[in-house]
């Protein structure tokens, strides 16, 4: 059996330095951060334990009233590079049903079109499958055709579509995945 090109792992310190270059690659590249923890600034060594700290404290309390428990992961490819990263929120709150839905993720530029956004899609939903999640919402930009896509060819099916609440001016597409129990 060949083991999954990529892998979830767990925020730690010891990534810093790999969540560094890719944050910097992305910001110069000027792409959409995704997921929302990557628009968090991360300057030093001590932001990044904040930020660890954060997304555990996500994971295991509500931290902040207007989000829920998530549980967010790095993602890694098998020689060690960090390519991407992803969020799983274990319920939707009134925002999340609207607009963007349990699962975000997003690919580093330099490793975008190997097939990684699928990957990690499956991943996420095997995730969901395990916090007994099975029927999950993704939300893409309708501008953002490689995730839609990515979406479509992992079973989502087109709701609607809505303003981004952030930026009128952009279209939200609203997926929705129905995951098979066991």
């Amino acid at each position: 059996m060949n083991d999954p090109p990529l892998y979830l792992a767990k925020p730690d310190l010891v990534h810093y330095e790999a969540y560094r270059a890719m944050r910097e690659e992305w910001l110069a590249d000027g792409s959409q951060l995704s997921p929302w923890f990557l628009n968090l600034p991360v300057n030093s060594i001590e932001d990044f334990a904040r930020l660890v700290k954060q997304l555990n404290d996500a994971q295991f309390a509500n931290a902040d009233p207007g989000y829920c428990t998530t549980t967010s992961h790095l993602v890694f490819d098998r020689a060690g590079t960090l390519g991407g990263a992803s969020s799983l929120r274990h319920y939707l709150t009134l925002e999340g049903i609207r607009y963007f839905g349990h699962i975000g993720y997003g690919i580093r530029p330099d490793q975008r079109r190997k097939g990684y956004a699928k990957e990690v899609l499956r991943l996420m939903l095997a995730e969901a499958k395990r916090m007994k999640l099975y029927r999950v919402l993704l939300g893409a930009h309708d501008t953002n055709v490689g995730s839609c896509k990515t979406i479509e060819a992992c079973g989502g099916v087109l709701e609607n579509i809505v303003p981004d609440p952030e930026d009128e001016s952009q279209l939200v597409k609203r997926y929705w995945i129905d995951i098979q129990p066991d």
